[in-house]
Order: structure tokens, then sequence, then C-alpha cells
């Protein structure tokens, strides 16, 4: 029986290979800092071999020499460089989700865990699909397998179950605890003690995990949000500790850092400028209220009154309108924007609430 995920959009008109892959030379580069097995001449016949035939995958011949321990490689180093150059590739994806399915298929037990949590988590999976993935999960965890743990933690988690989630990710850092992959494990129990964990958040235990995560991670997409969590948590005990990680964070662009850092400079440094830098940013990027906010406070303490009041104006504009939807009722809204319009109606609030004297000063 097959695990295989019928998730793939069929297309007739895909682009080069070498469209989509780096160059040569970067190539190489990465297959040398993954200690790949395999060197460019022999892993391009591979990626040749599964992209020429990503829409009739049983037309597919690996080169004699493959195994499955290359393909997964070669998964790994695809899915980074998305992630650090934050592109969004369909073919390149499907290239990646072959590669996992060859791998499976050559018995790699991290693929086959990786297809069987896909295949319970689909709404429309088979139930006899259903009933072995189930049973290959089962084999995995008595084998003590440890990407099995770690996934179960991550589904536990994707439907709520976070305690379950935090359990299955310490069995998961059990058999191992010094990888990029437990780095991963670590930011998400970092933010699990941060947020999750009841009956209040436990900052010591998340601080601990988080300063794990960056330990043994390389700096992707994941560890860029440790080194954000890490700004946060040492915001008032060690602000200088506290600007190196949420500069990291921000120079890799995660946007929820610059509030954060420009609130930073503004009321612990007093660096104005540098303030409405970050600021700046952020409302570039996306508009960020917070940091709208931000360059209010700059301005006003900077006696900049006339910048001040154009940012006011924009501040009260927002406001009318989210008034004007909350009035009206969510229902209109789409699920995924209700609780940022809820969250910025509160923020717009508070912000007239408690900036009502500097708010007078400006009109007088």
């Amino acid at each position: 029986m097959s695990l295989r995920i019928p998730i793939r959009c069929m297309s007739s008109s895909r682009p080069p290979l070498a469209s989509i892959i780096p160059k040569k030379k970067t190539l190489n580069r990465l297959l040398f800092d993954a200690d790949s097995r395999l060197a460019y001449r022999k892993i391009m016949p591979v990626l040749s071999s599964v992209y020429s035939h990503l829409d009739e995958p049983s037309k597919i011949q690996l080169p004699s020499y493959t195994q499955h321990e290359d393909l997964m490689a070669l998964r790994s180093i695809l899915q980074n460089l998305r992630s650090v150059t934050n592109s969004i590739n369909k073919n390149l994806v499907d290239l990646e989700n072959e590669l996992v399915e060859q791998a499976a298929e050559l018995g790699n037990s991290d693929a086959i865990a990786m297809l069987a949590f896909e295949a319970v988590s689909l709404k429309d999976t088979l139930k006899e699909d259903y009933e072995y993935a189930n049973e290959l999960i089962r084999q995995l965890t008595e084998s003590k397998h440890p990407l099995v743990f770690k996934l179960a933690g991550d589904f536990a988690f994707s439907k709520n179950y976070h305690e379950q989630a935090a359990q299955y990710w310490l069995q998961f850092l059990e058999l191992e605890d010094k990888t990029i992959l437990a780095s991963h494990v670590y930011l998400n129990l970092g933010v699990y003690f941060y947020h999750y964990f009841k009956p209040r958040p436990d900052l010591t235990k998340a601080k601990l995990c988080l300063e794990k995560a960056v330990k043994y991670g390389e700096l992707d997409t994941h560890i860029v949000k440790a080194h954000y969590y890490l700004g946060q948590l040492y915001s008032i005990t060690d602000p200088v500790l506290s600007r190196y990680h949420l500069e990291v964070s921000a120079s890799r662009g995660l946007q929820e850092s610059f509030p954060s850092l420009g609130f930073l400079e503004l009321n612990v440094f007093d660096n104005v400028p540098k303030a409405l830098e970050w600021f700046k940013l952020g409302v570039e990027a996306n508009s960020d209220i917070s940091c709208l906010v931000g360059q209010f406070d700059a301005h006003f303490r900077a006696r900049k009154h006339t910048l001040a009041m154009n940012v006011l104006s924009n501040l009260e504009s927002l406001k009318v309108k989210l008034d004007k939807v909350l009035r009206n009722g969510l229902n209109n809204v789409p699920d995924a924007y209700k609780e940022i319009a809820k969250s910025n109606h509160l923020l717009l609030s508070t912000f007239f609430e408690t900036r009502k004297d500097q708010i007078r000063q400006l009109s007088n």
C-alpha cells in the first residue's frame, strides 16, 4: 500500500530544472556545507530524473548509486534555500515533496514518518491509508525513531493539545538533543513555556530552551524567532542583550522585531533617531500600528509637533475605520483578519486613552 499523497498539481509545461535550483557554484557549496555524500556531477542526474517525471512518478528511474539519505539531504538543502530566500516556487516544492516520496520508497524512516503524519492530518485521506499511516507511526514510535516524536508534537500542537505536544517534544530531546532539528524543537518548547504553559508562563524554562535553540541551530527562520523571543525576555533585565537578539531577528526580516526595537531605543536608550528608523521600517513593511504609535511618541518627545500631528491624523483615521468594522460585526471579515482587527482596535483604543495629555497639548 502506498502513502503517496495526491496533492500535486499536474503541469505539462514546467520550467527547466536549471531555472529553479541554484547555480553550479552555489549548489556545490551547499552540498559541501551539508556534508553531502554525492558531489554535483552525481546529484544532477538524480534531480533531473525526479524533476522530469514529477507528474508521472512511476517513470522515475534513480541512478543505481542513489541512497535514501541522499534524497533527504537534497530535500533539506532545497527547503533551507527557500526558507532563507523567502521564496515560494510551486515546482521546487513539488520537487522537494517527490524527493521525500522516493526516499520513503527506499526505506528512509524520516520520510516515512513525514508522509504518515501528512496522511493522518489530511481530511480526505482514505480510511485504509489512514489506518496504514497510523500503523507506521506506531511502529516508528515503538522503535523510538526520533522524528516521529517531533512530528507527533507538531501535530498535537496544531490541534491545540499544547501540553501533550510538549511531552512529545521532550521525548524527542531524550533521543536527539544537539542537532539542528533539536534546535527547532527547543524553539517550540520555548514558545510553549512562554505562551501556553499553565497556570502561568514559565519564563525561566522558556529562556533556557530558546538559548539552546540558538546554541544548536543555524540562522534559519526558527532561530530568528528564538532570537526574537530572547529579545522580549531580556527587555527588562538586560536591555543591551535584548537589543542584540532583536537586531539579529530584525536583520533577517522578522517584522515583529521592528516595534520592539523602536520602543527599546526610545524608552530605554533614549535614542529618538534610531527609534524612528525602526518604526519607519515597521510602517513601510506592513503598516504596523504599534510602529505608528511609536512614531507619534518619538516625534512628540523630539518636540516635532507637526510630524506628531500627521501621525495622529493617520491613527484617528484608522480608529474611525476599525470602529465602523466592529460596529457592523466581524461576519464579513475573513477569519485570518478577525483577530488582527480586534487586536488593532484594542491597541488604538489604548493609545487614545493613554495619550490624552499629549494629544491635548498638540491641539492647543
